[in-house]
């Protein structure tokens, strides 16, 4: 299998990043692991916060303990004033796998190219 499309499946499946470490070019994986997992902790911060105030609520009796009530809590989430906030944040998430793909690719025909020439040498 060639480098680019390893380099690629890598960064597209096990982590965005990953195939560029593979193909040695250590700082450009790991930024795009740090922007990957910076969105990670924020998506779960968030995630997590949204259920303590529900959990709170249904403590306190202001929400039923019931599926129907929970998921209407749950629901309100879109209308949240951060929502905005968290789309931006997953078209971000998106771009840079989407980036660290491409990126993984061209480098590594980049790659294949050169060990091509040299095999023909």
């Amino acid at each position: 299998m060639k480098k680019s499309i390893y380099a690629a499946l890598l960064s597209a499946i096990i982590c965005p990043g990953s195939g560029q470490l593979w193909l040695g070019k250590k700082w450009l994986g790991w930024g795009f692991i740090s922007i990957s997992l910076l969105c990670v902790m924020v998506f779960m911060n968030h995630i997590i916060t949204r259920a303590q105030v529900i959990a709170k609520q249904i403590l306190a009796g202001n929400v039923a303990n019931d599926l129907s009530s929970i998921y209407t809590e749950v629901s309100k989430v879109a209308l949240d004033a951060q929502s905005q906030e968290l789309s931006q944040l997953t078209w971000l998430f998106i771009a840079n796998w989407a980036l660290s793909i491409a990126t993984a690719f061209w480098l590594g025909a980049k790659q294949d190219k050169q060990l091509s020439t040299k095999k023909a040498d």
